[in-house]
This record gives C-alpha cells, structure tokens and sequence, in this order.
C-alpha cells in the first residue's frame, strides 16, 4: 500500500509528503534551493508558481524537522 497517496489531495503537486518524498529522491549531491526546486520542476514536469513554491518549503521543512537533510552553506543535503 503506497502510503504517500492516501491523502484527501487530488493533484499529487499539493501532497506535501508526495513533494517531500521526491525532493528527498533528488538530493544525490548537496543543492542550492533554486537548483534543487529546478531539478524538481524538471523531474515532475511541471510550471514553477507560487502554490507549487509553497509546497516545496513546507516539503523541505518537514524533511528538515525529522532531520533528514541539512543545510551547509546554503546548500541543501542529505544526513
């Protein structure tokens, strides 16, 4: 059972567990946020907007809260 896409949201852009688990899939190398959001961008295929750039925060935000990325030197890595 795929646990990410039990939620009430119906676009997977608005999951913030979906978008967490993705960005945390990017992370091969320490990234800059606009690289890593541009990565992302590339990844899903999909238009940069304000609801999108929300997500992403909170997104980096929960993976930060259960330590498992970093942020040295402005850039953002995995632990």
């Amino acid at each position: 059972m795929n646990f990410f896409l039990l939620n009430k949201q119906f676009n997977l852009e608005d999951n913030i567990l979906w978008v967490a688990k993705t960005c945390y899939e990017l992370l091969d190398k320490a990234y800059y946020l606009d690289e890593l959001f541009n990565k992302y961008i590339e990844c899903e295929n999909v238009q940069l907007n304000l609801n999108l750039e929300r997500v992403l925060y909170l997104a980096l935000s929960f993976l930060y809260s259960l330590e498992l990325i970093s942020i040295k030197n402005n850039k953002i890595e995995k632990v």
